[in-house]
């Protein structure tokens, strides 16, 4: 047999009924066609379940028998518990036997014929009964990096840590002093404070934004706070408790949700836990072996030896199944989680989730959830989070509560790598119907989605980088801003939830860390960005196709990707009421060269959300012209 002979595709709901995730306990149907070949004996198809590892077969049934192939069907019963299943075909000859698996561990669709057990196919069992936040659904999120943003008032430049150097011009590029070792010795600060955001919240409305997400704001001896030196305390050089409630209740005046980023895998050395220096009032567990706070920690040789997140020692780790630490975070009525409730936070971005273990933060996602069900729970994932492994064990991020939500990294490599020429349009497809093909629906559509963040380069800093160095610089100013339009108009249109990481939209630059976290530049933003960004955002909001609408994808050339968006029958992709109407999104990455597509198209007349353009089908066809580096959304004309 050749490879042509054989043919499945898990995107095809010919091949695999339904598509994607299956809820627990359901059929699914599974179809492969065979070339028609007299040695044909049987065809088997194999599925693993993945907690147990479990190996089931069953023979499928001869179910049509057209032109060269015959096509052979099998419907398999989910298990009961959520989890993966693995699948894969065995093709039995009178003399041999071939197998067919998919082409790669992370790309779906297609498969291709083997002579051995070849990779399968990942089917994600979840749990119907939750379902994310309706409004989160519906969110765009804007994030902010407090020292960073803006200053309200004077800095209390007395309340900073002792090892600090203050920034008397907010022009300032940050850096960091180090030691000859690559320690950092002084942190940098710029003065940022929740009064300032609550100052701007009027500037952040008018960019669509319904969250705003907050890198960590609690005491810590660093600018960036991802070492907490206590978690039931606002930095005091950011503001207070009553600052930050009153942030939370002007936000809440303008439709705005506050998200807090939740660092609970480790803790500062300097902290009241534990207190390597002495400067807390705590007996912490660098000091004794009969502090309240030892066991949370793991030591190899107290008190110098201790295990530390990636090796920084000033970020001790956390023994997260330790029972007086998971009381602490989240069950005591003084909880770190239950405190912040009480202040009227609800939302939660984990820091680091795969060093968290899914029973903490099934704790976490419960004590929320019991206090208010529209709270979400958003965890940091770099990976496909279906089928993440950390530590030796299966994630169980997505089979239902665990988590909301996570950060759509996978998303941000593809949307890069396509921009940048890396790879085309059909393999930018592929990739990203694996993603909508592993994810239940009802997360695919909770994903924060972004371009930049605080742990990389900011996107126009990466979109200078790759373009030849021969470009003139307003050549080159010119195609970045396009693709920087192209590239936030694609996310604010694409499922999930749009996240603009504070300055993109005034047009900051920035590479690696600290670079990427430079002061927001008032007075000096780029308004034609800020108008953009303003009108986009507008957009999404006016357009419910754009955030819970049904979504195809189109490969239409190597450098034309889109994709429709549309609602139906008035309601949107969870039942939900909506107004019809159908979207089309459409870039050209190509910088050179101006680009003609066809696609198959609802009948009728399509026009250009921008400049009004006018487009007409012609026998169920659209043609359109793309300008080089052109993107454009589309809205259907009756």
């Amino acid at each position: 047999m050749k490879q042509h002979d054989m043919y499945h595709n898990s995107f095809e709901q010919s091949y695999r009924e339904p598509f994607g995730a299956a809820p627990k306990g359901s059929n699914v149907s599974l179809t492969i066609d065979v070339h028609n070949h007299h040695q044909v004996q049987k065809v088997v198809v194999h599925y693993i379940y993945d907690k147990s590892d479990e190996e089931q077969t069953k023979e499928m049934d001869l179910y049509s028998e057209k032109h060269y192939y015959n096509s052979f069907e099998a419907t398999i019963k989910m298990p009961d518990v959520p989890q993966l299943v693995w699948y894969y075909f065995e093709i039995v000859l009178e003399d041999n036997t071939f197998f067919y698996g998919r082409i790669s561990i992370e790309e779906s669709g297609e498969g291709v014929m083997y002579e051995h057990v070849p990779p399968s196919w990942q089917i994600t069992v979840y749990d119907p009964e939750y379902e994310t936040p309706k409004w989160w659904k519906n969110a765009t999120m804007y994030q902010i990096f407090p020292d960073r943003f803006h200053v309200e008032g004077d800095p209390e430049l007395e309340k900073a840590p002792k090892s600090s150097l203050m920034h008397t011009h907010w022009e300032n590029d940050p850096y960091y002093i180090r030691d000859e070792n690559g320690g950092v010795v002084r942190w940098d600060f710029f003065g940022g404070n929740i009064q300032g955001i609550i100052h701007k919240l009027d500037y952040i409305k008018s960019l669509g934004v319904t969250v705003i997400y907050l890198n960590p704001i609690f005491e810590a001896e660093s600018n960036h706070r991802y070492d907490t030196g206590d978690y039931h305390k606002i930095d005091p050089l950011l503001g207070t408790k009553e600052d930050f409630e009153k942030l939370i209740a002007e936000a809440k005046d303008r439709d705005i949700e506050i998200m807090l980023d939740g660092v609970f895998s480790h803790t500062g050395s300097n902290s009241i836990y534990f207190n390597q220096r002495n400067e807390y009032d705590s007996l912490g567990a660098y000091q004794s072996k009969s502090s309240p706070y030892y066991d949370w920690y793991i030591f190899h040789d107290w008190p110098d030896e201790y295990e530390a997140w990636w090796g920084v020692g000033t970020l001790p780790t956390l023994n997260k199944e330790v029972e007086s630490y998971q009381q602490f975070l989240v069950h005591n009525e003084d909880s770190v989680i239950k405190t912040w409730q009480q202040s009227g936070m609800n939302h939660w971005r984990l820091d680091v989730a795969d060093e968290l273990t899914d029973d903490l933060i099934r704790q976490i996602y419960q004590q929320l959830k019991t206090e208010n069900q529209s709270s979400v729970l958003l965890g940091e994932v770099w990976e496909d989070a279906s089928n993440k492994s950390a530590y030796g064990k299966r994630r169980e991020y997505f089979l239902g509560g665990v988590l909301d939500s996570v950060m759509n990294y996978p998303l941000r490599e593809l949307m890069l790598d396509f921009i940048k020429g890396e790879v085309d349009a059909y393999f930018l497809d592929r990739r990203l119907q694996t993603l909508r093909e592993h994810y239940p629906r009802e997360y695919f559509y909770a994903l924060m989605n972004m371009l930049s963040s605080h742990d990389v380069e900011r996107v126009k800093t990466m979109l200078d980088e790759f373009l030849p160095d021969d470009l003139s610089d307003e050549d080159r100013r010119n195609i970045i801003q396009q693709q920087i339009k192209a590239l936030s108009l694609w996310l604010y249109t694409f499922p999930g939830i749009p996240s603009l990481y504070y300055g993109d939209e005034a047009g900051l630059t920035g590479g690696k860390d600290p670079d990427n976290r430079k002061p927001f530049p008032w007075g000096r933003e780029e308004k034609e960005l800020v108008h953009w960004y303003t009108k986009i955002g507008q957009w999404r909001h006016n357009h419910a196709a754009l955030r819970t609408g049904s979504f195809k994808p189109h490969a239409l050339h190597d450098d034309v990707y889109g994709f429709e968006r549309w609602v139906k029958n008035g309601v949107d992709e969870f039942g939900k009421k909506a107004n019809n109407e159908h979207m089309l999104y459409l870039i050209n990455r190509n910088y050179h060269e101006e680009i003609e597509v066809t696609l198959s198209i609802r009948k009728g007349r399509w026009q250009h959300m921008l400049d009004h353009r006018m487009y007409r089908t012609k026998k169920g066809k659209l043609t359109i012209t793309l300008a080089p580096c052109e993107s454009m959304l589309l809205r259907h004309i009756h």
